[in-house]
């Protein structure tokens, strides 16, 4: 009789096939700033609509995607929203975290995520508009990347310029994907 013997993929693979964080290794995701963010669908399938004269056109799942990132604040008192654009594949927005968390939390799990960081907030806003977009609209095949992208905007400058990118996006997104 075979026994399984459950054990964590580090030592099944010995990390060789772990991808290394972006994360800035000495920055606490939960601490307050301006981050801007970038959250691609898997296979940057355009599930959100389309471009249309430079303007944005909300398919049902962009709908859905537009209301969740609208209700973070709801859910999470520190964080407000800035400047944010959903386009055909992918979305892009500014999140300010303010204060102090609540209290100090360690790991959730073995996730390695903090409660009320960051990632915390990108994974609970994921999770509500995933299963909307699956079972309100039907979508099972729905996903988007494991991973995001992100970048702390330390200083008025840097902060105009993300809010410039993010406003000028839809515009540039034909001439983006002809390239």
């Amino acid at each position: 009789m075979l026994r399984y013997i459950a054990m964590s993929d580090d030592l099944r693979f010995r990390n060789r096939y772990r991808i290394p964080s972006a994360r800035l290794v000495s920055w606490d995701y939960r601490w307050a700033g301006v981050y801007s963010v970038t959250i691609c669908t898997w296979g940057r399938v355009c599930w959100f609509g389309e471009i249309v004269e430079g303007q944005m056109s909300l398919s049902p799942p962009g709908k859905v995607v537009a209301e969740a990132w609208r209700k973070i604040p709801g859910i999470d008192a520190r964080v407000s929203l800035d400047e944010w654009v959903v386009l055909p594949d992918h979305l892009h927005g500014i999140l300010i975290i303010q204060g102090r968390p609540q209290k100090e939390q360690n790991c959730e799990g073995d996730s390695h995520l903090f409660a009320q960081s960051l990632g915390a907030v990108i994974g609970q806003f994921k999770s509500n508009a995933t299963k909307r977009i699956r079972r309100d609209l039907k979508q099972p095949k729905f996903e988007w990347q494991t991973r995001f992208w992100d970048t702390i905007l330390r200083d008025p400058s840097d902060l105009d310029r993300a809010r410039a990118y993010i406003r000028e996006n839809p515009a540039r997104w034909n001439a983006q994907r002809r390239r």
